[in-house]
């Protein structure tokens, strides 16, 4: 006979606190959408980038979408995080257009003793090094969907964890961008944009558009993210096997190189995006804020 401990357990493990429980990733994009939409209204953002209201009600969508149906729910985070992070560009914007974005530029010079990210662009420019680290500058978004799907097929037990490191990074560095809008090595003039620049130093045109999609935000230099996503994809890469891992510790180390080299981020961006990263990566082993739905390929590996 159950004891009343017992009862209380059983109760306790309802249904709709299980089902509370599947759904709590979802809080993240949630808050953050409120918290913008409410900066939105307070700045007038909407009136100068009504794009943002569109976004915003895009993740409000996506969410709905997430409680409603179970196939395919695994990729709806990552799509709430594009959306989150695309939403930031208006508002953050009109903080710049206040004069209010912050130059990390000395704090950088002290720490170093000299101009580190002008000196890496004037002592090895080059056009064919300018072309490779645009490359590898544009493969952030191609190396966060590959990994994502290695992780998903390979380890579907890790694909939560990898989902709620993404999370958790995210949305820590992209209020981070709300409240402290950092300027890029380039905006403070002591670096060029080499992937704008104009002449000899002009990225592959067809590279343009891409540039502009990845880079919506021009003043969320601190910390930067994509030192903290390829940081994330190298660790669970690592996770599924050590070869890709290896793989993408080179991709990491070329893509921390190149944000220097292009005049993007000053190397503290990439410390702090590590470490915005590593955080979270930890964090997740023991608390996993979304729990990935076993795929059909692992399914069919199970069956006796």
């Amino acid at each position: 006979m159950p004891s009343w401990t017992e009862g209380v357990s059983l109760t306790m493990r309802s249904p709709h606190s299980e089902r509370w429980k599947e759904h709590s990733y979802l809080l993240l994009p949630l808050g953050f959408s409120a918290a913008l939409g409410v900066f939105d209204l307070y700045s007038g953002a909407f009136a100068t980038s009504p794009i943002s209201l569109l976004l915003i009600l895009a993740m409000l969508m996506v969410c709905l979408l997430a409680l409603a149906l179970r196939p395919g729910r695994s990729w709806f985070p990552l799509i709430m995080v594009t959306l989150s992070y695309e939403a930031l560009a208006g508002p953050v914007d009109s903080i710049a257009d206040t004069n209010k974005v912050v130059s990390l530029f000395d704090f950088d010079k002290t720490i170093w003793g000299f101009n580190l990210t002008g000196w890496v662009q004037s002592s090895l420019f080059s056009p064919p090094l300018t072309y490779a680290t645009v490359f590898l500058y544009e493969m952030l978004i191609p190396l966060v969907v590959a990994t994502s799907v290695i992780v998903w097929r390979s380890r579907n037990r890790e694909f939560g964890k990898y989902v709620t490191a993404m999370l958790l990074t995210s949305y820590a560095a992209m209020v981070t961008f709300l409240l402290v809008p950092t300027a890029p090595p380039w905006f403070d003039g002591v670096a060029k944009n080499l992937i704008q620049a104009t002449g000899i130093n002009q990225a592959p045109t067809f590279l343009g558009p891409l540039a502009s999609f990845l880079e919506p935000d021009k003043f969320a230099a601190f910390p930067s993210l994509h030192a903290a996503y390829t940081v994330i994809c190298a660790y669970f890469l690592m996770k599924v096997d050590r070869r890709l891992g290896a793989v993408g510790m080179v991709i990491m180390g070329g893509t921390f190189f190149s944000t220097i080299y292009l005049g993007q981020h000053y190397l503290i961006d990439l410390i702090a995006g590590s470490a915005y990263a590593a955080v979270p990566c930890i964090l997740s082993q023991r608390l996993q804020l979304f729990k990935a739905h076993e795929n059909i390929r692992t399914k069919m590996l199970r069956r006796p």
